[in-house]
């Protein structure tokens, strides 16, 4: 449209000009070389327009003609160009397949046509590093740092190439050049961040969190909980470096940035007990229960009062697990204040209850532990005991500091995995297990905790020899029955003579019948569900160790109505 308006204006002052000028004629005498013309004015300026259009084409021509061979070599240029970006696209889309081969092949290709510019050498690294030659690839890389439009890229390339080699100083020298080449770029902050506390320069690390916090590279509660991460971590440092007081104003700090943080408030209160802060320790374990429950945080709580007593200690842990009711850590941390209190039916209930939660059934190791606790202490049963201790070797473990990112369990929290090396990937958890057994029945192990000890029936026992069987044990195979040997097998004689017929007593208690086994006692009917009895120890040169065997008597009605938890067998 502008062509059009200009040239209908340049056409009007056209037709304008030589209106005027057939309305105004008029003679311009010429003389030159003794020559004389007295040509029209419109006559001369016609000759000057053609004269004028003569010379342009002229100068055009001879234009084209001295440039052709520039024109010929600026078209091959082009074509040669177009083919390099062509190869260079194949070449992307070969490092995008796995194609090492044919990446390189293009990449070579590429950078014959293109003459290095920054994308060939870019694909050149990449095919390098595609095909497994690292120190190639480095060489492009560094080659990329000579000039200014690509010294950023390859600053990127041989950062990625030193976490490759595992040189985490070379790297961090790396992203500090890119750091002063770009500031705000969000790897470049991020990385910046990652290496200097993998590196132990928690300064630099706190300095590039709140960069990175300030750019938006990290969302803000991520940034909150790393700052935390990385106080408690200069905090673990000054501890070791023996700056006890520091030590403590750090993990002060971590534990009051990120409430949430298990590690924090478990620094804060270890570091209180051992300044003999108890009042500060015990509010850190207060503060924390209702959140992140532990059993390290328990062990803390109960330092915090060292000269309570049993009774004391648990109406203390009462008022704790009243601030987390329905945690397993209330239950466990109640069963065991009770067991040292001697409150037996306590602590059975609070373990009973403990393994109705979720994924507590099977029983978990230190559930089997104070089970094994709580029968020799109550009952004097060590035999019950060894099978509980023995179901604690194959029960799922208890939760412990374990790594989000490689499975593997640390003793104690670190800012860094031991075993792979992760930023912030300890979290407190019961360890994965896999391939462990099925638990059998229902409510079995709710069942074997709380249930009294059942005994078998006079009546029965003098049916014959007595076989007794154990109860199947969670996350283990059914035990093997416990019978004395066959009478038709001499070795089974030679071990086991069987013992003089006992007097027969009066009805309706009758004796039992001359087994290898020692006589039991007749007891009530068992509860629904048994308790794992005694198996019968092996029988000695003279017959079965009577002094071996425990033979319990009937409990008293109002001592067992006593005991919380404990339900009376039907009559």
């Amino acid at each position: 449209m502008r062509r059009v308006i200009v040239f209908v204006v340049l056409a009007a002052l056209a037709a304008l000009a030589a209106f005027w000028l057939a309305e105004n004629p008029g003679r311009i005498s010429i003389e030159w070389l003794g020559y004389r013309m007295e040509p029209p004015v419109g006559i001369l300026v016609l000759a000057g327009v053609l004269l004028s259009i003569a010379v342009i084409l002229i100068y055009r021509v001879i234009t084209l003609i001295l440039g052709t061979p520039g024109s010929i070599g600026r078209a091959f240029a082009a074509g040669r160009r177009k083919r390099g970006f062509r190869a260079l696209s194949q070449g992307m889309v070969a490092v995008a397949a796995g194609d090492a081969q044919e990446a390189a092949r293009w990449a070579r290709k590429a950078d014959s046509l293109l003459e290095d510019p920054p994308l060939t050498l870019l694909l050149s690294a990449q095919a390098a590093q595609l095909g497994g030659d690292e120190k190639a690839a480095e060489k492009y890389f560094e080659a990329m740092l000579e000039k200014p439009e690509t010294r950023f890229l390859g600053l990127r390339g041989l950062v990625m190439q030193a976490l490759k080699a595992g040189d985490d100083r070379r790297a961090l020298g790396y992203v500090r050049e890119a750091h002063a080449l770009r500031p705000k770029t969000p790897w470049v902050v991020t990385n910046l961040f990652e290496l200097s506390e993998r590196t132990g320069d928690y300064d630099a690390a706190a300095s590039a969190l709140k960069q990175a916090a300030k750019i938006k590279a990290l969302p803000k509660p991520e940034a909150e909980h790393n700052g935390a991460v990385i106080t408690l971590a200069k905090a673990e440092m000054a501890l070791a470096e023996g700056r006890r007081d520091e030590a403590l104003s750090l993990a002060r700090a971590a534990d009051k940035a990120d409430p949430d943080f298990l590690a924090a408030a478990v620094l804060h209160a270890r570091l209180a007990v051992e300044s003999e802060r108890y009042r500060e320790a015990a509010k850190v374990v207060e503060r924390s229960w209702p959140r992140t429950p532990s059993a390290e945080l328990a062990a803390l709580y109960r330092k915090a009062v060292p000269a309570a007593k049993p009774l004391e200690q648990v109406k203390r842990f009462t008022k704790l697990a009243g601030l987390n009711p329905n945690h397993r850590d209330s239950h466990l941390v109640l069963a065991e204040a009770n067991l040292e209190a001697a409150l037996w039916g306590e602590a059975r209930r609070h373990l009973g209850i403990l393994v109705t939660l979720d994924g507590e059934d099977p029983a978990r190791a230190q559930v089997c532990r104070l089970m094994a606790k709580l029968e020799e202490a109550e009952r004097g049963d060590s035999e019950a005991a060894r099978v509980w201790l023995e179901q604690a070797a194959h029960a799922p473990g208890d939760p412990a500091w374990v790594c989000n990112t490689c499975g593997a369990v640390a003793n104690d929290w670190s800012v860094d995995c031991g075993a792979c090396g992760a930023f912030d990937s300890l979290a407190w958890r019961a360890p994965r297990r896999v391939g462990m057994a099925a638990l059998t029945g229902d409510g079995s192990a709710v069942a074997r905790i709380t249930a009294k000890p059942a005994h078998k029936p006079a009546a029965k026992a003098a049916e014959g020899p007595g076989k007794i069987t154990l109860a199947p044990l969670p996350d283990q195979p059914p035990l093997p029955d416990c019978a004395p040997a066959e009478p038709s097998k001499p070795a089974a004689e030679e071990k086991a003579p069987a013992l003089p017929a006992a007097k027969p007593a009066p009805k309706p208690a009758p004796k039992p019948a001359p087994t290898s086994a020692p006589p039991v006692a007749a007891k009530s009917p068992a509860p629904p569900v048994p308790v794992p009895s005694a198996p019968v120890p092996p029988a000695g040169p003279n017959g079965p160790q009577p002094s071996d065997v425990r033979i319990e008597e009937d409990d008293d009605p109002d001592e067992a109505s006593a005991v919380e938890g404990y339900v009376p067998p039907r009559p």
